[in-house]
């Protein structure tokens, strides 16, 4: 992005474009476009890749259910904590799956198959 800056002699670029190319699709071209950190989009594009991004969500509704989901997330953990060294990848992971899944169920769904299968009934 910076470099997109510095060619286009802004001081933040107004959007990214990113081409991905994905060897099973039908045109075996995908391009994806990020929004700027700045605007709305951007903040809960960062807010779902980083817990840490929440309170930044600029639309109320989403940022309480962000936080609902971060609360419960970080309530499991607390439980657990062999998993609080995964929590922003767990939160990540979450997020970006297909589709979507809560990241307090992932969590959990990794703590009872992988790491203590002993603990879930």
């Amino acid at each position: 992005m910076a470099a997109a800056a510095s060619i286009s002699g802004r001081s933040s670029p107004v959007s990214a474009t990113v081409t991905l190319t994905v060897p099973s699709g039908p045109s075996g071209v995908t391009t994806l476009t990020v929004p700027p950190l700045g605007t709305a989009a951007g903040r809960l594009q960062a807010a779902l890749a980083d817990p840490a991004q929440v309170a930044s969500v600029a639309d109320p509704r989403v940022r309480r259910r962000l936080l609902a989901e971060l609360r419960g997330l970080d309530a499991f953990l607390a439980a657990r904590p062999t998993l609080l060294p995964y929590r922003d990848h767990l939160w990540y992971v979450a997020h970006h799956a297909h589709p979507p899944v809560s990241p307090r169920r992932l969590a959990a769904l990794l703590w009872c198959t992988v790491w203590f299968p002993h603990d879930c009934d």
